[in-house]
Formats: C-alpha cells, structure tokens, sequence
C-alpha cells in the first residue's frame, strides 16, 4: 500500500482548520451586532438648527450643561439638582475662571429654562458661554424656500 498506514492508536497530523475558522467568524458576527447597540449614557436631545454655528468644536475641558426637553438638568450624562449643577459650576469657576460652558438645551425646551441654566453659570462666575446647534440640513433649507 501506498504511504504510512495510520492504525487507530496513532493520532492524526493534520489540523481541520474549518471549525476553528466557523466560531472566529461567528464571533465577529455577534461583536458587530452587539456593537451597533451600545449607545453612550446620558440623555438624548435634539438641538435646534442653524445654517451657521459659532465657536471652536467641543473639547473634554468644556463643561456641558444638558437641558432636556422637560427641563430637566444633565452633567456628565447624568441627571442633577440644581444646586449640584451650581456647585459644579462654581466649583470650576474656582479652578479656571475662564473655562468654558455648553449649555445645550433641546429644541422643545422653554427658553426661559434655558435662561435660567445661563443665569446659573454668570452667577458662578463664569462667562464664556456657547449655545451649540446642530447644522441644518440643505434639503430643509430649499424646501422652505419653496424650490425643487
């Protein structure tokens, strides 16, 4: 007979790769999957939208302040008081008095809310504030203009 005679006592040299190459893409699979649903902690809001935005893009060194749609206040993704919003804020008044704030208010919220969020950071001090926007999209801007 041709070659070696394998007996069944002697194990096999060959490795089968197929097994090992099914479970490494099916976990592939399952981290796609499962990825596309991790979402960041905090609040989800809607800014309002303008053609033109103002200011330098958010850095980590800003302070943001989230002002949901039911008026609600958010810091660090989490909802706080009022008053451990103002201590925050005074806190980095302390540090850096020349920090800078985003206050980001959802686009259902009452301005008077917004308002009393700004009054907050000048009572503590601080005074470079930005208000961000999200850009406006241009279909939206030709349909109200009324062309096609």
């Amino acid at each position: 007979m041709h070659g070696s005679h394998l007996s069944d006592d002697e194990p096999m040299a060959e490795m089968n790769f197929i097994p090992l190459i099914d479970i490494a893409l099916t976990l592939v699979i399952i981290l796609m999957v499962t990825t596309a649903f991790i979402k960041q902690p905090g609040v989800s809001i809607r800014l309002p939208e303008t053609v033109t935005r103002e200011g330098a893009p958010e850095t980590k060194k800003d302070l943001t302040v989230l002002v949901a749609a039911d008026g609600s206040l958010y810091l660090d993704g989490q909802k706080r008081a009022e008053s451990e919003v103002q201590a925050r804020l005074v806190a980095v008044a302390a540090r850096d008095r020349q920090a800078r704030v985003l206050v980001k208010g959802d686009r259902d919220v009452l301005h008077g809310r917004i308002m009393e969020v700004m009054d907050m950071v000048r009572q503590a001090g601080l005074t470079r504030v930005v208000l961000p926007t999200d850009q406006k999209r241009p279909q939206a801007k030709a349909s109200a203009n009324g062309t096609r």
